[in-house]
């Protein structure tokens, strides 16, 4: 495997993850696809190619996330980390009505298993002579109005702050830890959901971001993005870049 580029990519069996998982084989990479769902990450896998491998794999869990790191590292990487995978509470209730287990497994998700795979492949990536690390934020960690899930909101927020607190591993590591962060993309469930709104919902509601602008954002990122960069989506406006310092 000497010389090839490895990536990993969490959630990368669907929906944004899968749209990541095959601009990154496109631009090179073989990538380690980590998802829940093994059929959805195998399936993402075959279509990226390149050698790209799929994994079963819950990232709230310790030695599931080493796991997947010890994949990447027996390829010769990892030399990019997407952290993508994500979501709110499962089961319908959120914070405050969500049982404490629940929306604790959704902080998990959303901020302390990002955490804990960019801590993990830091070493690995110090060894290759450096990285690149893309957080996918989300719109709803911005701004100060109520929203539907209160603990994927913190928790979103707290990934740019992470990203922004990490900007000096770009000098002491060679590691660069950067943030995307976009409002609603133009997913198949956003589609469907968006179309379900009255006309006049419809009509207020900024333009779907498309998935692509999405993944030239997170290429563009690992290309020549430097370490703490935060970049901000909103739909039918130019991406927003925020530079550390």
């Amino acid at each position: 495997m000497t010389g090839e580029r490895v990536a990993i990519v969490t959630g990368g069996g669907s929906g944004l993850g899968r749209e990541i998982t095959g601009g990154l084989a496109r631009a090179g990479f073989a990538v380690v696809v980590a998802d829940v769902d093994l059929a959805a990450a195998e399936e993402s896998a075959r279509a990226a190619g390149r050698g790209s491998v799929a994994m079963r794999a819950d990232i709230r869990e310790p030695e599931q996330a080493r796991g997947v790191v010890d994949a990447a590292v027996a390829r010769g990487g990892p030399h990019v980390l997407v952290n993508n995978a994500g979501g709110w509470t499962a089961g319908g209730q959120q914070y405050p009505w969500a049982a404490p287990d629940d929306w604790i497994a959704s902080i998990a998700l959303n901020l302390t298993a990002p955490m804990l795979l960019t801590q993990l492949v830091l070493e690995p990536m110090r060894r290759l002579g450096g990285g690149a690390i893309v957080t996918i934020g989300s719109s709803a960690g911005s701004g100060e109005a109520a929203y539907g899930s209160p603990e994927y909101a913190a928790a979103k927020a707290g990934l740019v702050r992470l990203t922004t607190s990490l900007s000096g591993l770009d000098a002491e590591h060679g590691v660069r830890v950067m943030c995307a962060v976009p409002d609603w993309i133009g997913l198949e469930r956003a589609q469907t959901q968006l179309a379900a709104r009255t006309p006049a919902d419809r009509a207020a509601t900024p333009p779907l971001i498309p998935p692509a602008d999405v993944v030239a954002v997170v290429l563009d990122l690992i290309s020549t993005g430097r370490g703490g960069t935060v970049v901000e989506l909103w739909g039918g406006q130019e991406p927003i870049t925020r530079h550390p310092g």
